[in-house]
Order: structure tokens, then C-alpha cells, then sequence
């Protein structure tokens, strides 16, 4: 089931993850996706949303006071850049590159706490 896939590309990552729950427009509509939080050591956090058709997307808050717009270039990821503003940052993923994505995120910013 792709939910278990990604809780375990999370958890490989080294992030502590929550559990999934069902999202939708306003409260008493049908779901049109889940979402699970994630956190990871104390550099970022955010959620992975997956919509029922399987896109995935990865919303990414960064502990690290600066802005992902002037730096998104730097990032060398599989996943699809969607937003970037401040320190908050979204990816459209393959569910089969979050692992890697993550970790390569996680350097990043650990690279530039320094």
C-alpha cells in the first residue's frame, strides 16, 4: 500500500512520523486526499499529502530562519519544485524518491545551519 511505503521512506529518512488522516475542502465534504505529519531531529517538519489519484506532495518547514526562493536552484532533487517561500517549501513527488529527497533536504539544511 503506497501510505506504508511512504511512512517507511520517512522513517528511513530518520523523521518521526504521525499517523493518517483523511483531508478535505471544508468539514462534511467527501475526502479528496490523506495526510500524515513527519518531523525530522530539529531541522524541519511539515506533512505529506496524497491525493486519492496518487499524487503526492511533500509540504517542507524549515527550523532554519532563511527563504527557499533564493535557494531552490541549489537543490539538486528528484521531486518537482511546486512553492517556495520563506522557509516553507513544496514538492510534487514520486513516492519512490522521498527517502532520498528527504535526506538530501536534511543535508542541505544542516549545511547551512552551520
Amino acid at each position: 500500500m503506497i501510505e506504508d511505503e511512504i511512512v517507511e521512506s520517512l522513517k528511513k529518512a530518520g523523521a518521526e512520523v504521525g499517523n493518517w488522516y483523511d483531508v478535505s475542502e471544508r468539514p462534511g465534504k467527501k475526502p479528496f486526499g490523506k495526510e500524515i505529519e513527519y518531523k525530522i531531529d530539529e531541522i524541519m517538519w511539515g506533512k505529506v499529502h496524497l491525493r486519492i489519484e496518487g499524487d503526492v506532495y511533500i509540504h517542507i518547514i524549515s527550523k532554519i530562519p532563511f527563504n527557499w526562493k533564493e535557494r531552490v536552484k541549489d537543490l539538486k532533487i528528484s521531486g518537482e519544485i511546486e512553492d517556495s517561500a520563506g522557509g516553507l517549501l513544496w514538492i510534487k513527488e514520486d513516492p519512490k524518491n522521498i527517502e532520498k529527497d528527504m535526506n538530501i533536504i536534511k543535508q542541505y539544511l544542516l549545511s547551512i545551519k552551520k
